[in-house]
């Protein structure tokens, strides 16, 4: 018999054992995708899942089933990522400058103009969902759990689509670029 989502919230918070441990297989891949997307590092990744769940299981009386168990410990998981990257100074895969132009012209950009206009010239190309991720996100600023939200999807699933239209943003750009210029940082 296959239990629902209430119904293995509440076995575990009875305190049966063989129920954490089918709530930890059904969810942890997810958990370790959606770490992956932001560390990049396995023992970082380790940690933070170990952490995502002990720290639902401590919540998980007040869980009100609002949204599904997933996108809970998927938001859970990207709080606590960007807590060890603000601790460790690290900062995400991908720059966020390498899309977004700053609007200081004293200060040196981060990429040569040529650079971004390829860029912008690669996101007007991109099409439906893609675009408006990448949008929402990258220039508008909006944070992953209102990009989600917004789409009607799950954290991780807008954290790794946004990570995947920045790598093949990249690689279209690098791919444009004269030869000299290929040595522009990622």
């Amino acid at each position: 018999m296959s239990l629902n989502e209430q119904q293995l919230v509440q076995k575990i918070l009875e305190g049966r054992e063989e129920d954490f441990q089918v709530f930890y297989r059904l969810y942890k891949k997810s958990l370790i995708h959606t770490s992956w997307c932001f560390l990049g590092n396995d023992s970082e990744v380790e940690q933070v899942v170990r952490e995502t769940f002990a720290k639902a299981i401590r919540n998980l009386p007040l869980f009100k089933f609002q949204c599904p168990v997933n996108a809970w410990l998927n938001h859970i998981a990207a709080g606590l990522c960007l807590q060890l990257l603000e601790k460790n100074k690290k900062h995400l895969l991908y720059s966020v400058d390498f899309f977004i132009q700053k609007s200081d012209s004293g200060s040196k950009k981060p990429y040569p103009e040529d650079v971004l206009k390829l860029l912008r010239e690669e996101i007007d190309q991109l099409q439906g969902q893609d675009k408006e991720l990448i949008t929402l996100r990258e220039i508008k600023g909006w944070p992953y759990e209102a990009v989600a939200n917004h789409h009607k999807i799950p954290v991780g699933t807008a954290i790794y689509g946004i990570f995947r239209i920045r790598q093949q943003l990249m690689e279209k750009v690098k791919a444009r670029l004269p030869e000299d210029k290929t040595e522009v940082k990622s």
